[in-house]
C-alpha cells in the first residue's frame, strides 16, 4: 500500500482551514487508505512470484500479498512464506 511521506509544510491558515498542501496530503492519503480498505473487503498488494522473493526477506511476519504469478494468496508466517490452499467457495 502507499502511503504518502508527511511533508513538513504549513497547515492550517489564518482562518482555521487546512491550506493546499495539507489538503493535498490528507486527500493522498485518504485515497491510499481507500484503495486498500473498501466496503467490499480487505484488498491485498498484489505482486509477481519474482518482485516477492525480492522483497520477503525485509517484511515481517503476518506480511499477506496476492502474488499474481500464479494466482496465490501468500503469508509470511514463522519467517516462511506460505500459500492459502484453496478450494471452490463455498
Amino acid at each position: 500500500m502507499f502511503i504518502p511521506a508527511f511533508f513538513n509544510v504549513k497547515y492550517i491558515d489564518e482562518s482555521g482551514f487546512l491550506t493546499d498542501d495539507a489538503l493535498s496530503y490528507e486527500d493522498l492519503l485518504n485515497q491510499s487508505f481507500q484503495n486498500g480498505l473498501s466496503d467490499n473487503g480487505w484488498t491485498f498488494p498484489q505482486i509477481t512470484a519474482a518482485n516477492l522473493v525480492l522483497i520477503e526477506p525485509s517484511m515481517p511476519d503476518g506480511t499477506v500479498w496476492y502474488e499474481t504469478t500464479n494466482d496465490l494468496l501468500v503469508i509470511k508466517i514463522n519467517g516462511a512464506l506460505r500459500k492459502v490452499t484453496t478450494t471452490a467457495y463455498p
